[in-house]
């Protein structure tokens, strides 16, 4: 064999290394994510997320009460029934 074909597969055989090296890291980082545990949001945090749910349920209620019910018919003399 001459040397171009050799350089052509020394460089085919370290792409492949670097690939294989790209995708250990990226099992690494998915595996170090997956045993990580999430942040806990503060009293702050948490204080101002049940507040922001009491007014978006407060909101709906209202909407409800006042806006989205359905119209009063209005009385009228010929709705009553013939004698």
């Amino acid at each position: 064999m001459n040397t171009l074909w050799l350089s052509n597969i020394e460089i085919v055989a370290e792409e492949e290394r670097a690939d294989f090296r790209r995708e250990m890291e990226k099992y690494r980082l998915g595996r170090e994510a997956k045993s990580t545990k999430p942040r806990q949001p503060n009293w702050l945090e948490r204080r101002t997320r049940d507040f922001s749910m009491w007014m978006v349920s407060t909101g709906e209620r209202l909407y409800r009460r006042y806006y989205d019910t359905a119209p009063v018919p209005r009385w009228y003399q010929s709705f009553k029934f013939a004698k």
